[in-house]
């Protein structure tokens, strides 16, 4: 059960590094003279690694609060590259693109510590537990 702790806060500091990486390209497509194709490339990958994020925080069964952070950056992480797209039918909509991006960073980065936490917390094996008389 410790090695799914450990795989469970690497993933979420990989999240949270991949999500720092995406601004930066996003930065790059508006600032450094290029274009949005890799940000948007790398923004469809993702939701795919936030799926993974939860089913292994799920296996690792974190404390209450640090899941259900997990499942809200997994649904804010699907909802991400949708905004854009709602341009032409609501500009509003698409604006919070950005927003959610700011979401996305300081809950990747919340549960990145909460499943750090996680790693530190002390195991107790089946046949130690004590049953009481």
């Amino acid at each position: 059960m410790r090695s799914i702790s450990y795989a469970y806060a690497i993933s979420a500091w990989l999240f949270f590094a991949g999500v720092v990486y995406q601004v930066f390209l996003a930065g790059i497509g508006l600032l450094g003279g290029g274009d949005m194709t890799a940000h948007m490339g790398f923004g469809y990958l993702l939701p795919l690694v936030a799926i993974l994020l939860f089913l292994v925080g799920w296996a690792a069964q974190p404390d209450r609060r640090t899941f259900r952070l997990t499942l809200l950056l997994m649904v804010l992480t699907l909802i991400q590259p949708n905004l854009p797209l709602l341009r032409d039918v609501s500009p509003a909509l698409a604006a919070l693109h950005p927003v959610n991006a700011l979401a996305i960073f300081w809950l990747a980065l919340t549960v990145a510590r909460g499943a750090t936490t996680l790693v530190g917390r002390p195991t107790v094996a089946r046949d130690e537990v004590q049953v009481p008389r």
